[in-house]
């Protein structure tokens, strides 16, 4: 029999003013947190995994260089929200971390997504993960970076850190092709990696390394993502009007992939769903890791049409009665527990 762990993680950002109506400029709120993920909970109760257990959560706090300048420190957020988070943590949910690369230009004061200063990149990591790891007694041991984003270096930061997993990679999927912009955002290359959890290469974050001796031993654990070749040009084609960028559009012919969060209207999810049958039907698959995750404002009622709160029951729901048809083990499990159980399979 094989089994399906699903690791359901949150990006804790703060709400965004082009999904949700009173968000003000240059300072960040955070209802989706507050009122959204207590509503979730709630919303979730009674649906149960093969072993009688309700979804858990791996709940990724903001710490970051924009929190710091908003609101004072690093790890604002978790001081900030610390009865909500260990109330979750006491659920049996999981804390980790969730940093992005925003920076300000010093000229505009606007904010962007930095990619060129590495050494910015790694001392702000090294220093937003030690203000954030003093409030958390459990310790630190998953992330997902902002926007997806790593070059080799942070990588090995992370693991210089002590972090067991990241969840960041979409397989197939990149936003820029050669070298990224000097200021946007939204900029990842995941494009060449593999589905299944994998320890890269030193040399390259995005392959498994050849050999322990290149091995990272931080976990890369990629989003499930469907190879639906129709839902992909779509997806590529949203990508090609994003960027501006029609070479994304040949890349989603030439490697279909498509991916969207567990919040997302069940039609938008259902691909993942048919994929995952697809997956588990050929029945040489012992181990699976369906991987996915969600933001807090997606959660209250919004303007982007595509995400929900009841959609995510629905979708939960779902993907159990996949693993049910399939004969397959359903386990909700923490993004930390991931290195254990795939080690163990191996």
């Amino acid at each position: 029999m094989s089994t399906v762990y699903v690791v359901i993680g949150c990006d804790t950002d703060p709400d965004r003013k082009d999904l949700l109506d009173g968000v003000p400029e240059d300072t960040l709120t955070w209802r989706g947190l507050t009122e959204g993920v207590p509503q979730l909970k709630t919303s979730l109760q009674g649906v149960r995994d093969t072993k009688g257990r309700e979804p858990v959560f791996t709940w990724l706090i903001r710490a970051d260089e924009q929190i710091r300048d908003l609101h004072g420190e690093y790890a604002a957020i978790a001081r900030r929200y610390e009865p909500l988070l260990q109330s979750l943590q006491q659920s049996g949910d999981e804390l980790g971390w969730h940093p992005h690369f925003w920076r300000r230009d010093g000229a505009s004061g606007s904010w962007f997504q930095e990619v060129e200063d590495v050494d910015w990149q790694v001392a702000m990591l090294r220093k937003a993960h030690a203000d954030l790891a003093s409030c958390l007694p459990r310790g630190l041991k998953s992330v997902r970076m902002g926007w997806d984003y790593h070059n080799n270096r942070t990588y090995q930061a992370l693991e210089d850190l002590g972090i067991v997993v990241d969840f960041s990679a979409i397989p197939g999927l990149r936003t820029f092709i050669g070298a990224p912009p000097s200021k946007g955002e939204n900029l990842f290359d995941w494009h060449s990696s593999p589905q299944t959890p994998f320890r890269p290469s030193r040399e390259d974050y995005r392959r498994p390394a050849k050999g322990r001796a290149n091995q990272s031993r931080l976990l890369e654990v990629p989003n499930f993502v469907s190879t639906s070749a129709g839902w992909s040009l779509l997806s590529g084609l949203q990508l090609a009007r994003k960027t501006g960028n029609a070479r994304l559009l040949w890349q989603s012919i030439r490697r279909p992939t498509y991916w969207i969060n567990i919040t997302a209207r069940p039609r938008l999810f259902a691909p993942l769903v048919r994929q995952l049958r697809k997956t588990l039907g050929t029945g040489d698959v012992s181990q699976l890791v369906f991987a996915t995750y969600f933001h807090p404002d997606e959660l209250l009622p919004n303007r982007s049409g595509l995400y929900d709160l009841e959609s995510v029951r629905t979708n939960i729901e779902a993907v159990r009665r996949t693993c049910d048809d399939a004969g397959s083990d359903l386990e909700f499990v923490q993004a930390s527990t991931i290195p254990a159980l795939w080690s163990a399979s191996a």
